[in-house]
């Protein structure tokens, strides 16, 4: 049986509290599943307005049936929470939620509404004097089991838009993102710390920064305050298949882990880049530098990862930077504004690792280098074997360093085979934001959305 939010008996002063009401009536007397309506007949309006957010206990489904969920100006809020993510129990294996469920019907959609004005750079200015970041999350479930998020077209997230940390054995899917790059670090989906056995797919769409990221950084302030008493900080079992987005400037997905945490049993399957906004990097495993607060990567850490069916028109179609055991790429295709096929950064190392049937196949106009190969340490790439390279349209084959590769080559480098310098890059963030960390960005493309400072001044990112 559905409580429906529309129900008289559950109206309050705000459609926050309607919708709590109808979920803690629901929790009082055993129901499982209440749903959210299009029309809100409390306002009269189409439009349900969210100024503090919803807290979700175990054992239930929210269905959002057509409706539109937007947070209200000026607040601090998610749209929705476990019921004990800010609790001293959600810090424990007891105070696990399970069993909950976010479902949307036809347009049903979450929208982050304007911006509040919290941002990253504020933190970094000014530490400890602004509200949590993760208070702009649209979805964030921490310490839970058991749980699905389904059909949501989700819009003007005002950070990240999905958050999960210490979550297992959950599904999101079939979720569509509409972002525009107007605020920082606009990801879609992010695993954090702790998350296990998580299946992502058929999501489509456009977001700010990455689409989805996997970042297991357990020296992080905000994660070590998060601890779960007795749940490993490692990010394992994660399945990503469906894909068909495109960032502004960012990575379609992400991997990083640090300090000790590892990533372990990652496979990403047909992952399409849309090319509706010109990606960073496809799909980018580790940092450029080394990235850590007590202690490097070591091998190991990051293992069993694979990628299968992918084909991507971002500046990089993939950066490799970290040492990574039994990786398997294969069956990648590069296309269009495309200018690296993968850069290898200088801290790479591979063990069992294999890239085969590789095809790099950019605009003339666009491409740079097949392979970017940072480092000089042969040895570094001795355990990993390619298989059927093939490459048109470049200007080198090799920048940096040269590899020891049977190449198949469609077209002549219009340079050179191999040049010793790094390719000319400009900055595919620039094309839509203003700053990187503070600093403005330079080196943009020619069609960046700032090439007219003076009618762009006013924008804020």
């Amino acid at each position: 049986m559905f409580l429906n939010t529309n129900s008289n008996i559950f109206w309050g002063q705000t459609d926050s509290e309607t919708i709590q009401n109808a979920i803690n009536y629901a929790k009082k007397t055993g129901e499982d599943q209440i749903i959210i309506p299009r029309k809100n007949e409390r306002t009269g309006n189409n439009i349900w307005i969210i100024d503090k957010t919803v807290l979700i206990p175990s054992g239930m489904t929210v269905i959002i049936d057509n409706a539109h969920l937007r947070l209200a100006d000026g607040v601090f809020e998610n749209i929705f929470r476990n019921e004990n993510c800010d609790r001293d129990i959600g810090r424990t294996l007891e105070g696990e939620d399970h069993n909950i469920h976010v479902i949307g019907i036809g347009n049903a959609t979450l929208d982050g509404g304007n911006s509040n004005g919290l941002c990253e750079q504020l933190h970094r200015d000014e530490p400890g004097k602004h509200p949590p970041l993760d208070k702009n999350l649209l979805i964030y479930f921490h310490n839970v089991r058991d749980f699905e998020i389904k059909g949501l077209n989700v819009t003007n997230s005002r950070w990240w838009a999905f958050a999960f940390m210490f979550c297992r054995f959950g599904r999101i899917s079939d979720c569509d993102f509409k972002m525009y790059g107007k605020l920082e670090n606009e990801d879609g989906i992010d695993l954090r710390v702790g998350c296990e056995y998580i299946t992502i797919e058929n999501i489509t769409g456009s977001t700010g920064d990455d689409t989805i990221a996997l970042t297991a950084l357990p020296e992080d302030p905000w994660v070590k305050e998060s601890f779960v008493e007795g749940k490993s900080v490692d990010i394992h079992d994660i399945t990503i298949r469906n894909i068909m987005s495109s960032t502004h400037g960012c990575a379609i997905i992400r991997l990083l882990n640090s300090d000790g945490a590892k990533e372990y049993n990652i496979t990403m399957t047909d992952i399409k880049d849309t090319g509706l906004t010109l990606s960073g990097v496809g799909i980018f495993i580790g940092d450029i530098f080394p990235f850590y607060r007590i202690s490097p990567r070591k091998m190991g850490e990051t293992r069993n990862i694979v990628i299968r069916n992918f084909s991507t028109c971002a500046q990089k179609a993939l950066l490799i930077g970290e040492p990574v055991q039994d990786l398997v790429i294969e069956n990648v295709v590069t296309y269009g504004k495309n200018q690296i096929g993968i850069d290898f950064a200088s801290s790479v190392v591979f063990d069992n690792a294999i890239i085969r049937n590789f095809t790099y196949r950019p605009n003339k106009e666009d491409a740079e280098c097949l392979f970017w190969v940072r480092g000089n340490d042969a040895e570094a790439f001795s355990d990993l074997k390619f298989e059927n390279i093939r490459a048109e349209n470049t200007k080198h084959v090799f920048c940096v360093t040269q590899l020891d590769i049977p190449i198949c080559l469609y077209s002549e480098p219009s340079i050179s085979y191999y040049s010793p310098e790094n390719p000319n890059l400009y900055s595919a963030y620039g094309r839509y934001h203003r700053y990187f960390f503070g600093e403005v960005i330079t080196n943009r493309p020619p069609d960046n959305r700032f090439a007219d400072e003076e009618k762009n001044k006013n924008l804020s990112v």
